[in-house]
């Protein structure tokens, strides 16, 4: 630049040849050659340089001798090249030609020696040879070609940018509110590493932010006001040397996605596309789960790395870029076991390790505010407040899925709690949805008149309706003391205890909860408490609430048979009474279903034996987590309630809370709801919270079970106290014997397998009762059978019933002891192991059928 033309001293030859090479002046003769050489003259620039700047008036004809020259759209950031030119190509003609302003600036691209002719000499040029304009004509057509090719490549490139520019918005960096001086630690790497280009590998688990710090380490560099973007590596998965499915494809797309391709001539649908590595050019490409780059791809990126330039698929030119690359793994040590050791010693120059949320919980607060504040920005709500019961639920969590995982939780807890009031603890679920259940299930609903049924408001309002006409009647019946009676006994009583209680562990069987679904107590309490005093719940009874049911369930069981309630209208009486006035009351000064909840010892024993019903309400969680967004199973809407039982169906798991109102049937518009036909307690063999109280209570009961069936016989009335204590002792011995000797082999807690196996007696309970209230029903139904017509057999149907029933209930008992000892324990032990677990059940049930035929 500011450089004078030095007129060229070299030999006219060389200036001739020179010139014959150029297109414009072929065809053109020796002497025509000459002519022109003598108006020729020479200038140097340095890389960089300006020749022609745009807006100027043309005055040279430019041609490149040695190095070369580009076109420039000068911006504030950068100069973005329109065009290359070569050596032995010419420029500046246009301008010449036209007398218009130069429309773009030239810029040398190296150190490089021009020829020039002045405008004068150019004029003079055109007149002695006016051939010369049949050439410009050509040149400047090839050149249109050239720049309408331009303008789509570059149309191609705004669209592509637009849709990574879309695709990055949900990942906008945003405010850091991480308080703890680990986290402030790792705060201090990201600003190092934003002082540098150095390549940087980012470490932590799913969930921890590592996008975020990636986001952070390019908004504090310098480049800053370039673009980032995110691409996510898919785990490549073979079947020995072999693509799995579209496996192929996947990585082709990879390839396609990183650098790019061009079109491909033998491929009539295959694309142009502009890959990541050229949109981001001068930015900051983050790549996600690094150690899943496909093998073939590495040594290409290596080179890049290296060189910083690529050749596009089904290209054949360089292409060059200058990006900065942030890769983020979840395993360091797979990481460099996948990478080939010069791309993994490039990326881990310098790393990053990011701690688990468990490790810092005292930044759960802060995040937690950051997210509501943040979802009251985009939803444009007042700002929610968590209650003190929900922030201690989420700070004893401990996130596998992290910091995503607590944002998720919270956005969804905004999403379901009301409008004016905080979010409760009820509002808060915390485990992550384990997908469809198994393939051993068919979806009732699947049938057009079961679906009408369920979807039917008025089925549950009449069975509602008809169980609270009943119930009142028989109440009425009780307080008046009615001495209507068949076969000598009470009508009531045959109503209530021989009846109604057989039916309710039927029901158990067949439909789970539906009872409490349609329970006439609940009915009542919510008729008379439509206003009630809304306390809060008390910790206490929140905490201990599965040992508060467990142990009133087992008071009612004792007071039945040592009071003989059976038999006695009034005693009877007391206990319906009384349970309806508790029910009452509680629901009067507490919020939220609290009896039905917290406290109903019924609805205990009812949640553990639906654990064993051949019915369950689902969800296909995969149309949860992808289409829903108003969570109306949980929230309720104009069709149905909200679940009484703040349950969210997406969350549900097994049967123990569930009522079977149907209501999130109702609700659901996006048929993710499933009535599913099941193998009775298979819940069980996959439970998700198999607590201590649930699993004591199921061995409990299989020792009263014992003390049940032996308070029908007359040998025990007066020693009924100690058979009740002795049934309960010798269940609980039996039962930690078994699994001490579990632990003891598996070098575990006895507590530990006492929560998995103890749940497993409850369908051999649940036949137990069955068998026992058979007699309650049937009575003891005798026949007898011609065998060849010559001997005549004498047969107790109802014996042969009560066996065949608990034999079922065993082999659903060790079916389910088989599976989790399957699915939990090291093969070469697994034998040995269901020996062991499957002794309690076995002398359980011989001590059953031992006492049915005695």
């Amino acid at each position: 630049m500011g450089m004078k033309p030095i007129v060229s001293g070299e030999k006219m030859d060389g200036i001739v040849k020179f010139l014959g090479g150029i297109s414009i002046f072929k065809g053109l003769s020796k002497e025509s050659l000459e002519k022109v050489s003598e108006k020729i003259q020479m200038i140097a620039f340095a890389k960089g340089n300006i020749i022609i700047k745009k807006g100027s008036t043309g005055i040279r004809l430019y041609l490149i001798k040695s190095g070369g020259a580009r076109v420039v759209s000068e911006s504030e950031y950068e100069d973005f090249t329109i065009a290359d030119i070569p050596s032995g190509k010419c420029f500046g003609e246009m301008s010449l030609l036209t007398g218009e302003p130069c429309c773009a600036t030239v810029k040398t691209s190296e150190a490089s020696l021009l020829y020039f002719i002045t405008k004068s000499d150019f004029d003079e040029i055109i007149l002695e040879n006016p051939q010369i304009n049949k050439h410009f004509n050509k040149l400047f057509a090839e050149r249109i070609q050239k720049q309408n090719t331009k303008n789509v490549d570059l149309k191609e490139y705004e669209i592509a940018l637009s849709r990574y520019l879309q695709k990055a918005k949900e990942y906008q960096h945003s405010g850091v509110v991480w308080k703890t001086k680990k986290m402030q630690n790792v705060f201090k790497e990201t600003e190092k590493f934003s002082e540098n280009d150095i390549p940087v590998t980012i470490i932590g688990k799913p969930g921890t932010g590592k996008e975020l710090l990636s986001r952070k380490i390019h908004m504090d560099s310098t480049r800053a006001k370039f673009p980032v973007f995110e691409m996510v590596l898919l785990k490549e998965r073979r079947k020995g040397t072999t693509f799995v499915h579209n496996e192929r494809r996947q990585f082709d797309y990879t390839e396609s996605e990183l650098f790019g391709k061009e079109k491909n001539i033998n491929v009539d649908d295959e694309e142009k596309r502009i890959g990541c590595l050229e949109l981001v050019n001068n930015g900051t490409l983050i790549i996600k789960n690094i150690e899943n780059m496909p093998s073939y791809l590495q040594d290409n990126f290596l080179k890049f790395m290296k060189t910083g330039s690529f050749i596009k698929k089904w290209g054949s030119e360089p292409v060059h870029a200058n990006v900065r690359i942030i890769a983020t793994t979840s395993d360091i040590g797979l990481m460099q076991k996948q990478l080939c050791p010069g791309l993994f010693r490039k990326l881990s120059t310098q790393k990053l390790k990011i701690p688990p949320l468990c490790e810092h919980k005292r930044d759960i607060p802060p995040l937690m505010e950051h997210f509501v504040e943040k979802m009251s920005k985009t939803r444009h709500t007042p700002i929610k407040k968590f209650s003190m019961d929900a922030t201690n639920k989420l700070l004893k969590y401990d996130y596998p899925g992290n910091v995503k995982e607590l944002e998720n939780i919270v956005e969804r807890a905004i999403t379901l709690s009301k409008a004016d009031t905080d979010i409760g603890e009820e509002e808060i679920f915390l485990e992550e949805p384990t997908g469809i259940e198994d393939k051993k299930r068919v979806n009732l609903l699947n049938i057009s008149l079961i679906k009408r049924l369920c979807k039917s408001p008025g089925v549950i309002s009449t069975a509602k309706a008809a169980t609270l006409i009943i119930f009142i009647s028989i109440l009425c019946l009780f307080i008046v003391q009615s001495d209507i009676s068949i076969g000598g006994k009470n009508i009531t009583l045959i109503l209530f205890w021989q009846l109604g209680i057989p039916c309710l562990f039927v029901l158990f069987l067949f439909a789970a909860r539906f009872g409490c679904g349609i329970c006439p107590i609940y009915s009542i309490t919510k008729l008379v408490n439509k206003c009630n005093l809304k306390a809060t719940i008390p910790d206490v009874i929140k905490k201990y609430d599965a040992w508060i049911m467990g142990t009133g369930f087992i008071s009612i069981l004792f007071l039945e048979e040592y009071t003989h309630m059976t038999s006695s209208v009034s005693k009877t009486a007391y206990l319906i009474l009384s349970i309806l006035f508790a029910a009452i009351v509680v629901d009067f000064v507490f919020e939220k279903s609290a009896w039905c909840r917290h406290l109903c010892p019924l609805g205990r024993m009812a949640g553990l034996f639906a654990m064993s019903s051949l019915i369950e309400i689902r969800a296909d969680r995969n149309v949860c987590t992808t289409i829903c967004t108003t969570h109306d199973c949980f929230k309720g809407s104009e069709r149905a309630d909200p679940c009484p039982m703040f349950l969210h169906l997406q969350f549900l798991s097994d049967n123990r809370d569930c009522k079977v109102c149907l209501n999130c049937i109702k609700n659901c518009t996006h048929n993710a709801a499933r009535l599913n036909l099941r193998i009775p307690g298979a819940e069980i063999s996959s439970l998700n919270r198999s607590d201590l109280p649930g699993a004591i209570f199921s061995i409990v009961l299989s020792g009263l079970l014992i003390a049940k069936i032996l308070s029908k016989t007359d040998i025990i009335q007066a020693n009924y106290p100690f058979i009740f204590s002795a049934s309960i002792v010798f269940a609980l011995t039996l039962n930690l014997t078994i699994n001490y000797f579990t632990a003891l082999i598996l070098k575990e807690t006895v507590i530990g397998h006492l929560k998995q196996f103890g749940y497993t007696l409850i369908p051999l309970i649940l036949f137990g009762f069955i068998s026992l209230y058979s007699i309650e029903i049937f009575g003891d139904v005798k026949g007898s059978l011609m065998v060849f017509n010559i001997y005549k057999l004498n047969l107790n149907f109802t014996t042969i019933f009560q066996l065949l029933t608990i034999l079922t209930g065993l082999f659903i008992t060790e079916y389910l002891i088989h599976k989790i000892i399957q699915n939990k324990i090291n093969k070469n032990r697994q034998f040995r192991i269901f020996v062991i677990q499957g002794m309690a059940p076995l002398v359980l049930s011989i001590i059953y059928i031992t006492l049915f035929f005695t």
